[in-house]
Protein backbone atom coordinates (compact mmCIF):
# COMPACT_ATOMS: atom_id res chain seq x y z
CA UNK A 1 0.00 0.00 0.00
CA UNK A 2 1.21 3.45 -0.83
CA UNK A 3 1.16 6.53 1.10
CA UNK A 4 0.35 9.46 -0.45
CA UNK A 5 1.46 12.75 0.41
CA UNK A 6 -0.38 15.90 -0.23
CA UNK A 7 1.19 18.60 2.07
CA UNK A 8 4.37 20.34 2.65
CA UNK A 9 3.14 20.60 6.34
CA UNK A 10 3.20 16.59 6.45
CA UNK A 11 5.85 15.09 8.79
CA UNK A 12 7.46 12.72 6.47
CA UNK A 13 7.96 15.76 4.15
CA UNK A 14 9.61 17.87 6.59
CA UNK A 15 11.59 15.15 7.79
CA UNK A 16 13.24 14.03 4.74
CA UNK A 17 13.70 17.47 3.76
CA UNK A 18 15.12 18.27 6.69
CA UNK A 19 17.52 14.94 5.99
CA UNK A 20 19.55 17.73 3.56
CA UNK A 21 21.33 19.03 6.69
CA UNK A 22 24.56 17.92 8.35
CA UNK A 23 23.51 18.63 11.80
CA UNK A 24 20.08 16.79 11.23
CA UNK A 25 21.32 13.92 9.85
CA UNK A 26 23.86 13.51 13.19
CA UNK A 27 20.24 14.28 14.91
CA UNK A 28 18.25 11.14 13.75
CA UNK A 29 21.29 8.87 12.16
CA UNK A 30 19.37 8.68 8.99
CA UNK A 31 20.18 9.86 5.39
CA UNK A 32 18.80 10.34 1.67
CA UNK A 33 19.91 7.95 -1.45
CA UNK A 34 18.51 8.91 -4.30
CA UNK A 35 17.94 6.53 -7.88
CA UNK A 36 17.02 3.03 -9.10
CA UNK A 37 20.50 2.13 -9.02
CA UNK A 38 21.88 3.11 -5.32
CA UNK A 39 18.48 1.73 -3.86
CA UNK A 40 18.63 -1.55 -5.46
CA UNK A 41 22.91 -1.39 -4.05
CA UNK A 42 21.19 -0.73 -0.45
CA UNK A 43 18.58 -3.33 -0.63
CA UNK A 44 20.97 -6.14 -1.72
CA UNK A 45 23.80 -5.19 0.70
CA UNK A 46 20.81 -5.48 3.24
CA UNK A 47 20.88 -2.16 4.67
CA UNK A 48 18.37 -0.60 7.31
CA UNK A 49 16.16 1.00 4.99
CA UNK A 50 13.35 3.51 6.81
CA UNK A 51 11.42 4.58 3.94
CA UNK A 52 10.84 4.95 0.10
CA UNK A 53 8.91 7.79 -1.38
CA UNK A 54 8.47 8.19 -5.32
CA UNK A 55 7.00 10.96 -7.15
CA UNK A 56 3.30 10.49 -9.55
CA UNK A 57 6.16 10.63 -12.80
CA UNK A 58 8.03 7.70 -11.49
CA UNK A 59 4.78 5.71 -11.09
CA UNK A 60 3.61 6.27 -15.10
CA UNK A 61 6.38 4.18 -15.98
CA UNK A 62 5.85 0.04 -16.09
CA UNK A 63 9.24 -0.72 -15.72
CA UNK A 64 9.23 1.54 -12.13
CA UNK A 65 6.11 -0.08 -11.23
CA UNK A 66 6.95 -3.28 -11.95
CA UNK A 67 10.25 -3.27 -9.25
CA UNK A 68 7.98 -1.17 -6.55
CA UNK A 69 5.20 -3.56 -6.67
CA UNK A 70 8.40 -5.95 -6.19
CA UNK A 71 9.64 -4.04 -3.25
CA UNK A 72 6.00 -2.96 -1.81
CA UNK A 73 5.08 -7.54 -2.25
CA UNK A 74 8.70 -7.95 -0.16
CA UNK A 75 7.54 -5.46 2.77
CA UNK A 76 4.23 -6.97 3.01
CA UNK A 77 5.49 -10.42 3.36
CA UNK A 78 7.83 -9.28 5.91
CA UNK A 79 5.24 -8.00 8.04
CA UNK A 80 3.09 -11.47 7.28
CA UNK A 81 6.54 -13.43 8.12
CA UNK A 82 7.11 -11.53 11.09
CA UNK A 83 3.42 -11.90 12.26
CA UNK A 84 3.70 -16.01 11.94
CA UNK A 85 7.47 -16.17 13.39
CA UNK A 86 8.22 -17.53 10.53
CA UNK A 87 12.15 -16.95 9.47
CA UNK A 88 12.40 -16.63 5.41
CA UNK A 89 15.42 -17.71 3.34
CA UNK A 90 16.25 -14.64 2.47
CA UNK A 91 17.01 -11.46 4.76
CA UNK A 92 13.71 -9.41 4.40
CA UNK A 93 13.96 -5.36 3.39
CA UNK A 94 13.91 -3.42 6.48
CA UNK A 95 11.79 -0.80 4.92
CA UNK A 96 8.75 0.81 6.99
CA UNK A 97 6.43 2.44 4.61
CA UNK A 98 6.32 3.48 0.69
CA UNK A 99 4.95 6.94 -0.03
CA UNK A 100 4.17 8.85 -2.72
CA UNK A 101 3.67 12.87 -3.48
CA UNK A 102 3.73 15.07 -6.68
CA UNK A 103 6.73 16.20 -8.93
CA UNK A 104 6.88 19.78 -7.33
CA UNK A 105 6.81 17.92 -3.66
CA UNK A 106 9.58 14.95 -5.10
CA UNK A 107 11.63 17.72 -6.67
CA UNK A 108 12.05 19.69 -3.10
CA UNK A 109 13.42 16.64 -0.86
CA UNK A 110 16.03 15.95 -3.84
CA UNK A 111 19.69 17.40 -4.26
CA UNK A 112 20.08 16.39 -7.74
CA UNK A 113 19.24 18.26 -11.38
CA UNK A 114 17.35 15.75 -12.83
CA UNK A 115 15.82 13.60 -10.19
CA UNK A 116 14.68 9.95 -11.12
CA UNK A 117 11.73 10.04 -8.79
CA UNK A 118 12.18 7.56 -6.07
CA UNK A 119 14.47 7.87 -3.20
CA UNK A 120 15.02 6.19 0.64
CA UNK A 121 15.60 7.15 4.07
CA UNK A 122 18.60 4.90 5.39
CA UNK A 123 19.83 4.28 9.15
CA UNK A 124 23.33 4.85 9.48
CA UNK A 125 24.99 2.07 10.40
CA UNK A 126 27.84 2.94 13.12
CA UNK A 127 30.48 0.87 12.93
CA UNK A 128 34.15 0.98 14.71
CA UNK A 129 37.57 -0.84 13.92
CA UNK A 130 36.60 -3.42 16.62
CA UNK A 131 33.98 -4.49 13.95
CA UNK A 132 36.35 -5.12 11.15
CA UNK A 133 37.83 -8.90 10.67
CA UNK A 134 40.92 -8.72 9.59
CA UNK A 135 43.15 -11.70 7.19
CA UNK A 136 46.82 -11.75 7.00
CA UNK A 137 47.19 -8.82 5.44
CA UNK A 138 44.49 -6.11 6.03
CA UNK A 139 44.39 -2.67 3.67
CA UNK A 140 42.66 0.32 4.70
CA UNK A 141 42.49 3.30 3.23
CA UNK A 142 42.44 6.10 5.76
CA UNK A 143 41.55 9.87 5.02
CA UNK A 144 43.46 12.68 6.46
CA UNK A 145 40.41 15.83 6.63
CA UNK A 146 39.61 14.59 3.11
CA UNK A 147 37.14 17.97 2.46
CA UNK A 148 35.90 17.83 -1.12
CA UNK A 149 32.20 15.24 -0.70
CA UNK A 150 33.14 14.03 -4.40
CA UNK A 151 36.73 12.99 -3.80
CA UNK A 152 35.15 11.09 -0.42
CA UNK A 153 32.61 9.51 -2.62
CA UNK A 154 35.47 8.81 -5.05
CA UNK A 155 37.93 7.39 -2.61
CA UNK A 156 35.37 5.22 -1.02
CA UNK A 157 34.14 3.77 -4.54
CA UNK A 158 37.53 3.20 -5.72
CA UNK A 159 38.60 1.11 -2.28
CA UNK A 160 36.05 -0.78 -3.06
CA UNK A 161 36.87 -1.61 -6.49
CA UNK A 162 40.70 -2.34 -5.09
CA UNK A 163 39.67 -4.73 -2.29
CA UNK A 164 40.06 -2.78 0.89
CA UNK A 165 38.84 -4.20 3.93
CA UNK A 166 37.76 -0.42 5.23
CA UNK A 167 37.68 3.06 5.00
CA UNK A 168 38.56 5.44 8.21
CA UNK A 169 38.05 8.76 8.25
CA UNK A 170 39.02 11.80 10.43
CA UNK A 171 37.62 14.52 11.93
CA UNK A 172 37.38 17.77 9.65
CA UNK A 173 36.46 14.96 6.67
CA UNK A 174 33.10 15.54 4.14
CA UNK A 175 30.46 13.92 5.69
CA UNK A 176 30.21 10.52 4.23
CA UNK A 177 26.37 11.21 4.52
CA UNK A 178 26.03 13.94 2.47
CA UNK A 179 23.82 13.79 -0.97
CA UNK A 180 26.72 14.31 -3.33
CA UNK A 181 29.14 11.78 -1.21
CA UNK A 182 26.36 9.16 -1.26
CA UNK A 183 26.24 9.86 -5.54
CA UNK A 184 29.78 9.84 -5.39
CA UNK A 185 30.00 5.90 -3.91
CA UNK A 186 27.98 4.81 -6.57
CA UNK A 187 26.87 2.07 -4.12
CA UNK A 188 29.96 1.63 -2.41
CA UNK A 189 28.95 3.06 0.60
CA UNK A 190 26.97 -0.40 1.00
CA UNK A 191 29.32 -2.86 0.42
CA UNK A 192 32.22 -1.50 2.56
CA UNK A 193 32.73 -0.56 5.61
CA UNK A 194 33.18 3.30 6.64
CA UNK A 195 34.25 4.31 10.28
CA UNK A 196 34.94 7.77 11.56
CA UNK A 197 37.18 7.99 14.20
CA UNK A 198 37.70 11.35 16.39
CA UNK A 199 41.46 10.39 17.55
CA UNK A 200 43.99 10.15 14.42
CA UNK A 201 47.02 9.07 16.51
CA UNK A 202 45.33 7.05 18.81
CA UNK A 203 43.64 5.30 15.79
CA UNK A 204 46.74 4.80 13.79
CA UNK A 205 48.52 4.11 16.44
CA UNK A 206 46.42 1.06 17.85
CA UNK A 207 46.49 -0.26 13.92
CA UNK A 208 50.40 -0.23 13.96
CA UNK A 209 50.19 -2.15 17.13
CA UNK A 210 48.58 -4.35 15.40
CA UNK A 211 51.25 -5.14 12.69
CA UNK A 212 49.69 -2.84 10.14
CA UNK A 213 52.51 -0.31 8.39
CA UNK A 214 50.98 3.57 7.72
CA UNK A 215 51.77 4.80 3.94
CA UNK A 216 50.92 8.50 3.81
CA UNK A 217 50.92 9.85 0.00
CA UNK A 218 52.61 13.31 0.87
CA UNK A 219 54.92 15.57 -1.87
CA UNK A 220 58.35 15.91 0.46
CA UNK A 221 62.22 15.72 -0.12
CA UNK A 222 62.19 12.41 1.88
CA UNK A 223 59.55 10.69 -0.13
CA UNK A 224 59.95 7.54 -2.33
CA UNK A 225 58.55 6.96 -5.94
CA UNK A 226 55.09 4.69 -4.83
CA UNK A 227 56.44 1.99 -6.85
CA UNK A 228 59.29 1.78 -4.80
CA UNK A 229 57.39 0.84 -1.31
CA UNK A 230 56.81 -2.46 -0.62
CA UNK A 231 52.74 -2.51 -0.06
CA UNK A 232 52.20 -6.16 0.02
CA UNK A 233 51.97 -6.45 3.96
CA UNK A 234 49.51 -5.18 5.83
CA UNK A 235 48.86 -1.37 5.57
CA UNK A 236 47.10 1.52 5.91
CA UNK A 237 47.17 4.17 3.07
CA UNK A 238 46.56 7.63 4.20
CA UNK A 239 45.45 10.05 1.51
CA UNK A 240 45.52 13.69 2.90
CA UNK A 241 43.90 16.86 2.77
CA UNK A 242 43.27 18.24 -0.87
CA UNK A 243 44.92 21.54 -0.20
CA UNK A 244 47.83 20.92 2.58
CA UNK A 245 48.31 17.03 2.14
CA UNK A 246 48.90 14.76 5.52
CA UNK A 247 49.02 16.59 8.72
CA UNK A 248 52.39 16.72 10.13
CA UNK A 249 50.97 14.75 13.53
CA UNK A 250 50.44 11.94 10.66
CA UNK A 251 53.62 11.82 8.71
CA UNK A 252 55.43 11.69 12.51
CA UNK A 253 53.32 8.50 12.46
CA UNK A 254 54.22 6.88 9.03
CA UNK A 255 56.30 3.64 8.17
CA UNK A 256 56.93 5.26 5.03
CA UNK A 257 56.00 8.55 2.89
CA UNK A 258 55.09 8.01 -0.68
CA UNK A 259 55.05 10.38 -3.94
CA UNK A 260 53.46 9.89 -7.44
CA UNK A 261 56.28 11.18 -9.55
CA UNK A 262 55.03 13.98 -11.91
CA UNK A 263 56.50 14.38 -14.92
CA UNK A 264 54.85 17.34 -16.41
CA UNK A 265 54.35 21.35 -15.31
CA UNK A 266 51.02 20.43 -12.95
CA UNK A 267 51.88 20.77 -9.22
CA UNK A 268 49.65 18.01 -7.58
CA UNK A 269 46.49 15.53 -8.35
CA UNK A 270 43.51 15.49 -7.17
CA UNK A 271 43.30 13.18 -4.16
CA UNK A 272 40.57 11.34 -5.69
CA UNK A 273 42.94 10.34 -8.32
CA UNK A 274 45.72 10.18 -5.99
CA UNK A 275 44.57 7.79 -3.90
CA UNK A 276 43.53 5.38 -7.35
CA UNK A 277 46.72 5.68 -7.89
CA UNK A 278 48.27 4.30 -4.90
CA UNK A 279 45.30 2.03 -4.54
CA UNK A 280 46.01 0.24 -7.49
CA UNK A 281 49.58 -0.17 -7.15
CA UNK A 282 48.88 -2.05 -3.71
CA UNK A 283 46.64 -4.02 -6.43
CA UNK A 284 49.27 -4.88 -8.68
CA UNK A 285 52.00 -5.77 -6.22
CA UNK A 286 49.50 -8.48 -4.22
CA UNK A 287 48.28 -9.92 -7.89
CA UNK A 288 51.83 -10.46 -8.74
Amino acid sequence: MLINIVSTANKTFKHIKALGRKNYREKYKEFVIEGVRLLKEALQSHAPIKAVLVSESFLKNDQNRAFLDKLLMDVNRHRYDNQDNHTTHHPPPTTHSIYTCNDRMFKEMTHTETPQGILAVAAVQSRSLKDITEDHRPFFVYCDAVQDPGNMGTIIRTADAAGADAVIVSGGCADIYNPKTVRSTMGSLFHLPVIKVEDSRAALSDLKERGLKVIAGHLCATAKNHFEVDMKRGLVLVIGNEANGVSKPIVELSDYIVKIPILGRAESLNAGIASGILMYEIVRQRMK
